[in-house]
């Protein structure tokens, strides 16, 4: 059993130290020699517990997204109903991290959002599941609100889920593109930032007036 535990440890240790080196020094310029030296390792015990370099990214994106579909699930949605605001639009979304595991969450959103121009697996992950379960995930919610009388029901969801979807890749372009700050700071709250004020406007400009 404990030598389980310490695998699980050591595996464990192994995607978060990964996702700090990913973060801060990009997914190519990062080698499994390095990421040894900074777990405490040898190389060959990477190996022992991932079969390649990629398949360790691979296991960082299913972490994220884990985390943000059981996220979802314990999220409750009739907290829109009695208040609707976009900090529980954002908790909905799974863009609101369990206190004490902000940056946890927001480092793994960063190698996502960094790695999606240039890496193939991150690219299939972004488009096959990511950005379609959160085109849908919001998509829901709009018409949540609108069942709920929060929203007029006029209000066009596929306009704010086309604003929503627009405003990410806007935001990871200008990443790719190295404009301002491209800090893992910026690239996880930045964007939370920008999507609260999304969901900010959309609730002012079609709420119905009570």
């Amino acid at each position: 059993m404990n030598n389980d535990l310490e695998k699980l440890s050591t595996r464990q240790k192994i995607l978060d130290s990964a996702t700090d080196l990913f973060a801060m020094k990009g997914y190519t310029e990062t080698t499994v020699r390095e990421l040894a030296a900074v777990v405490g390792v040898k190389e060959a015990s990477i190996y022992n517990h991932f079969p390649s370099k990629n398949n360790i990214l691979e296991c960082i994106l299913e972490e994220y997204l884990k985390f943000t579909t059981s996220f979802f699930d314990r999220g409750n949605l009739s907290a829109l109903r009695e208040n609707p605001t976009a900090d529980n639009i954002l908790s909905c979304m799974r863009f609101s991290f369990p206190k004490g595991q902000v940056d946890f969450y927001l480092k793994r959103l960063y190698v996502i959002l960094q790695e999606q121009h240039r890496n193939p697996t991150v690219r299939a992950f972004m488009c096959e599941r990511y950005i379609l379960n959160t085109e849908q995930t919001f998509e829901m919610i709009v018409n949540k609100l609108k069942e709920f009388n929060v929203l007029r029901q006029d209000t066009d969801p596929d306009f704010w889920v086309k604003t929503h979807s627009s405003l990410i890749y806007a935001f990871t372009s200008r990443l790719l593109l190295g404009i301002g700050d491209s800090s893992p700071e910026f690239s996880g709250m930045g964007m939370i930032e920008l999507l609260r004020n999304l969901y900010g406007t959309m609730l002012k400009t079609c709420g119905v007036e009570k």
